[in-house]
């Protein structure tokens, strides 16, 4: 499948990327936390590289029809599982300088059904039930959190991700509601893709080497 971006960032080879990382995950037997980190990453890479606009495309819609096939296959329902426990885990252990990479975590898991697959097309219904637990230890761990400032928020960050900004709102009284408000218990269904403002034609296949 093809893709034509004006965006100057080179989203075939991102959503190959994406794609190839979900695939080997689903077929290697080993290093089964590093290449689920790994296709995270690959896919967090596409989403920062892409708009709105962007995942509204008929190319973009294949690419999360294939991604959807490839979080069904082989080892990748186990080891989403296995990485929501890890999210969770992380969440609980997340006082001090341990907070930061659990709030990564938890916006990997929130960024993949808001933005590409919903978690009930991928996650297990325990997996599920298992986000809300890692909200209440995030909102738990926050006092203690290494996050003073606003400033030390990445910029990347959607207001709705309100787990990073917890810390900052406690220090400063605990009054009102984290930026964007708590959300959702999780996202059951899609969304849907925002904003038609550009054509955008996205090259989405994965590569057969």
């Amino acid at each position: 499948m093809s893709v034509s971006a004006e965006t100057g960032g080179d989203l075939p080879g991102l959503a190959g990327w994406a794609l190839d990382a979900f695939a080997e995950s689903a077929t290697r037997t080993r290093d089964r936390d590093a290449l689920m980190d790994s296709a995270f990453a690959a896919l967090f890479d596409l989403y920062r590289a892409t708009t709105p606009a962007h995942r509204s495309s008929p190319g973009f819609r294949e690419f999360v029809s294939n991604l959807a096939e490839l979080l069904a296959q082989g080892n990748n329902p186990d080891r989403l599982g296995l990485y929501v426990v890890r999210s969770e885990t992380a969440a609980e252990n997340g006082r001090h300088e341990g907070y930061r990479p659990a709030c990564w975590r938890r916006s990997m898991l929130q960024i993949l059904g808001d933005e590409f697959v919903p978690w009930s097309v991928v996650l297990r219904p325990r997996d599920v039930d298992a986000i809300t637990r890692i909200d209440d230890a995030l909102a738990e761990v926050a006092v203690d959190a290494g996050i003073v400032s606003d400033d030390e928020v990445p910029s990347w960050v959607p207001d709705s991700h309100w787990w990073w900004w917890e810390p900052v709102r406690l220090r400063s009284g605990g009054e009102g509601a984290a930026p964007g408000g708590v959300p959702e218990p999780g996202p059951g269904t899609d969304p849907g893709p925002q904003g038609h403002e550009t054509e955008t034609v996205v090259e989405t296949g994965r590569s057969e080497d």
